[in-house]
């Protein structure tokens, strides 16, 4: 038996398709979620993430590891495979990205509109502060790829 938590199998296309998720999510009575985060704190997570890409928000500086070996690493993140769950990020990072204490969920879902808004409108940033430079498409592809990866902890019912 895996210690593995267990997931959804998620692939999106487009960034559509993550809010129509998120909404129908939202929707249930109920949700739980398998790891360590609740569905609140992953829309959150989300939101900054995509915050970041559209540069709403600027994360902590990357330390010079990451900063190397990020850029190198954008192909397995914006292919066509799933992303791994697993990755831990710097404490200024985690910090930044999954702050503490629990947040109410209807404050993380206006967080991932007003989020998806301002991603929407204004678009990705030129240079990503992890990946570099990225393409419309590659920036939405990395969006798409890494909320795969956390709302297959998110089940509803």
């Amino acid at each position: 038996m895996s210690n593995a938590p267990e997931r959804r199998e998620l692939k999106f296309d487009s960034l559509s398709e993550v809010a129509a998720e998120v909404e129908r999510l939202a929707s249930c009575d109920k949700v739980s979620t398998t790891g360590n985060h609740s569905f609140a704190k992953i829309l959150n997570h989300l939101a900054l993430s995509q915050d970041v890409s559209s540069g709403r928000s600027a994360p902590p500086p990357a330390p010079f590891y990451m900063k190397l070996m990020m850029p190198l690493m954008r192909w397995m993140v914006i292919n066509d495979k799933p992303v791994k769950p697993g990755v831990k990020l710097p404490a200024a990072a985690e910090s930044f990205f999954w702050p503490e204490g629990e947040i109410e969920i209807s404050e993380a879902l206006q967080s991932f509109s007003d989020s998806k808004a301002h991603y929407q409108s204004k678009g990705p940033i030129e240079k990503h502060p992890f990946f570099g430079r990225l393409t419309r498409e590659e920036s939405d592809q990395l969006n798409c790829r890494h909320a795969a990866l956390h709302l297959s902890f998110v089940h509803p019912g």
